[in-house]
């Protein structure tokens, strides 16, 4: 067993931490085994995959974890750990809580594995000790990073098709990984112009998608078409789709907001049909994320038994509730 340091995105801190506990416990088949602010230390049977994360920084192999009235252990620990032939530097992170001064302590570090024999490159290293430093500090070998600029580049509004209101990439690929799907087929049964499908498709995904819209359909199609994903999108309605029953794997939406009190009767209705046919096409065990500018654990609950709800707050008149949803065996 190897056990890996994932320094989490700050911004959704929550929804970055269930995207990670159930990527290691279905994907990595691991487990968490303790937790700072931002960093999980995780505890796997391989390393695989990690490019399918969003909501985290960096990944890095666990060597150390200490409080900081110790902190002559990391000193001890690096008089000790073997040395690798590569060049090599130590990088340290002020993430919260304590704070070091970090510019001090890495050269402190670095200057003990030169004495060692280490060969130090600070501009051109092959490989990065990281020191973490949140409420305890935490050592490890630098594995991977998250590429950010991605998600930045795959922007709503820079795709060929583009309508106010879907949320980002970043977000999207979090939720993908939250189902804890590893292989089968992903549905977004309101996908509008595709965020969600784009990147269940880019990690290897099956996916569906349907638009009861067809000028949104052509335009999902579009985007697909743009990053060479097939169109696997369906004119259809949420409340009543063409597919058969225990089709599909997981399933992944963004409902639409209610903007008034007098559209209550018909969103009520949307969401309580959407919510029969979700349960109807999911497969056993499967998994819904769904998000809602509204509360509505009442009409899901005789379906779908509820594991996680988070708020994401957008601007001033809209919250978002991320649900996380578990079909309920008849």
């Amino acid at each position: 067993m190897i056990n890996l340091i994932f320094y989490l995105s700050g911004e959704l801190e929550e929804v970055a931490t269930k995207e990670v506990e159930n990527f290691v416990k279905y994907v990595l088949n691991g487990k968490v085994i303790d937790r700072d602010r931002q960093i999980l230390i995780c505890k796997v049977s391989n390393i695989h995959s990690l490019e399918r994360l969003a909501l985290i920084h960096e990944v890095s192999l666990h060597l150390f974890s200490g409080d900081f009235d110790n902190l002559d252990c990391l000193f001890d620990l690096l008089e000790r750990i073997e040395i690798p032939n590569d060049k090599m530097c130590v990088r340290v992170k002020n993430i919260g809580g304590k704070r070091v001064k970090s510019q001090e302590l890495e050269k402190n570090l670095g200057a003990i594995l030169w004495r060692r024999g280490a060969r130090i490159s600070v501009s051109n290293p092959d490989k990065i000790l990281r020191v973490y430093v949140s409420e305890r500090f935490h050592l490890g070998w630098l594995l991977y990073k998250t590429n950010k600029k991605q998600f930045l580049e795959r922007r709503p509004d820079l795709k060929p098709f583009f309508r106010p209101g879907a949320i980002l990439p970043r977000l999207a690929r979090g939720l993908v990984n939250i189902t804890a799907i590893k292989d089968g087929t992903i549905l977004d049964p309101m996908c509008g112009t595709g965020t969600i499908i784009i990147e269940a498709g880019l990690i290897g995904l099956d996916f569906i998608g349907i638009e009861i819209f067809e000028k949104i359909a052509k335009g999902c199609k579009m985007n697909l078409k743009h990053y060479n994903l097939p169109t696997n999108v369906i004119i259809g309605d949420a409340r009543e789709m063409p597919l058969k029953d225990e089709s599909v794997d997981a399933i992944v939406t963004d409902f639409p907001y209610l903007r008034s009190s007098k559209t209550f009767g018909e969103i009520e209705e949307l969401y309580t049909k959407s919510f029969e046919e979700f349960s109807r096409v999911l497969s056993k065990d499967g998994r819904v994320v769904f998000i809602s500018n509204i509360d509505v654990e009442e009409l899901f609950s005789p379906l779908f038994k509820m594991e996680s709800k988070f708020y994401q707050k957008v601007h001033k008149s809209l919250v978002r509730r991320i649900y996380v949803c578990k079909k309920r065996r008849k």
